[in-house]
């Protein structure tokens, strides 16, 4: 009896054992289900744009290629960034050290609440200092007197904008004045506004102006005091707001009205990588100003997480063709006139590049170092992401012994030569046929004459 009493303690015994080994594994397998959980919950996730303003785009300046968009083909009203679009005219058409006079029209086409250089009328300033006052300080009156400069009127000058917007591509845009005073059938979308802003920025007089903190215009016949311009884009000047300045900004234009809220068109350029922002209808609330802290996230991502991938740079060997009348050369090397890259993210693959060439089969000598022989359009992914000139390397020499022989070779080769020989050999054949039945003709008349003479001698 007492052998199976020890035999069932022992069994007991081993029973409670393997019980205590299993929980104590389970125990060990949560805790390495809790630490593997936390684990993954530690490792913070890929960073993305996102802007908190109802619409904004982020494009490569360069390329024009979007990075991010929301909302960007809605209808917005783009208030003081319709400058944008004077300005570019203005450019493109008038001479920036020319006068323009203010008219009574220009200025009081001016609302009470607009921004206002403080023009006088007939004061006389140059075109440079009006598009100062109104890329800077979205003064109406400048863009008033610059319209009626360019176009005679601000009526032609509103349709001159409007022509240029389709010319640009904007098919959403429909602009009724030059100041981006409110009108509800004064619009645009904020992919357009890119559109437009890209442009503006190929231009450097105006990347020049739009990046500036301020400008000085001195005293006129009509007003004895200079006039201090205060660039009022916060992201590239600190004259009136310090807390927003972004060391990487180059531009552009700002734009507010109550019904357009705050919008923003800034650009931001980090090594080799160009960026443009746009941001509509932005709060303004609590002195936050959310389209500039959009504009700036925006820049810092792309500027964080993506790469700029060089596709030529400047000088760099691209092709040839064929040249003549030189004595050595047979084919001139053409360079880029200048570099080109396109960004993509860090860790993705690099971007598919392909090109298409316009170029002459031949090209005769003389040309000089750096003359345009033809051009060069990249594609990244199968969208063109830019055009850029092919200069020749260096000078070609025109050799006259090459070139009389080739110019005896060319008309010897020529078909016109063989055309030439044929008509005339038509011709001589033809002349000759017409000499014969002439011949023929007068041998005619004359055995006929012969003929008529001797009956006339046997009547007698």
């Amino acid at each position: 009896m007492k052998k199976y009493q020890r035999i069932t303690s022992l069994i007991i015994v081993l029973i409670l054992l393997l019980s205590f080994s299993c929980i104590a594994n389970a125990e060990n397998e949560d805790k390495k289900v809790n630490n593997s959980s936390q684990a993954e919950e530690q490792v913070p996730e890929k960073n993305t744009i996102e802007a908190k303003s109802p619409h904004a785009v982020l494009m490569d300046l360069k390329t024009g290629t979007v990075i991010y968009e929301k909302n960007s083909k809605d209808a917005v009203y783009p208030a003081g960034l319709t400058n944008i679009m004077t300005a570019v005219l203005v450019l493109e058409n008038c001479n920036m050290e020319e006068l323009a006079s203010a008219s009574e029209t220009a200025l009081s086409n001016v609302s009470p609440g607009d921004n206002k250089m403080g023009i006088l009328k007939e004061e006389k300033l140059s075109v440079r200092q009006l598009v100062y006052g109104m890329l800077l300080e979205s003064d109406s009156d400048a863009s008033n007197v610059l319209a009626e400069k360019t176009a005679g009127s601000i009526e032609a000058f509103v349709n001159m904008m409007n022509a240029r917007a389709k010319e640009l591509g904007m098919e959403n845009t429909s602009f009724t004045n030059p100041t981006g005073n409110h009108d509800d059938r004064h619009y645009t979308t904020p992919m357009d506004m890119a559109i437009l802003a890209k442009h503006a920025m190929s231009i450097p007089e105006f990347c020049d102006i739009v990046k500036c903190d301020s400008y000085t215009i001195p005293p006129t016949e009509k007003n004895p005091n200079s006039r201090k311009l205060t660039n009022r884009n916060h992201l590239v000047s600190r004259l009136i707001r310090n807390d927003y300045y972004y060391p990487n900004a180059t531009g552009l234009k700002t734009g507010y009205s109550t019904e357009a809220k705050s919008c923003v068109a800034a650009s931001a350029q980090k090594g080799s990588m160009s960026l443009l922002a746009l941001v509509f209808e932005a709060d303004t609330s609590n002195n936050v100003l959310q389209s500039y802290d959009d504009c700036r996230k925006m820049f810092d991502f792309v500027f964080s997480n993506y790469i700029s991938q060089t596709i030529v740079n400047e000088d760099d060997i691209v092709a040839q063709t064929n040249i003549v009348n030189t004595r050595r050369d047979n084919k001139i090397i053409l360079t880029a006139e200048k570099a080109m890259s396109v960004i993509r993210e860090k860790d993705s693959e690099p971007v598919e590049v392909t090109y298409k060439d316009s170029l002459k089969k031949s090209v005769s000598a003389p040309v000089k170092k750096g003359e345009k022989i033809g051009t060069r359009e990249y594609f990244a992914n199968g969208q063109s992401i830019g055009t850029l000139n092919l200069l020749a390397e260096k000078n070609y020499k025109l050799d006259p012994v090459t070139f009389f022989i080739n110019k005896l070779k060319a008309f010897f080769t020529s078909p016109w030569l063989y055309a030439v020989i044929i008509l005339l050999i038509a011709f001589f054949i033809l002349a000759e046929r017409r000499r014969r039945r002439i011949l023929r003709k007068k041998r005619r008349d004359a055995r006929k004459k012969r003929n008529l003479e001797l009956i006339h001698s046997i009547d007698r």
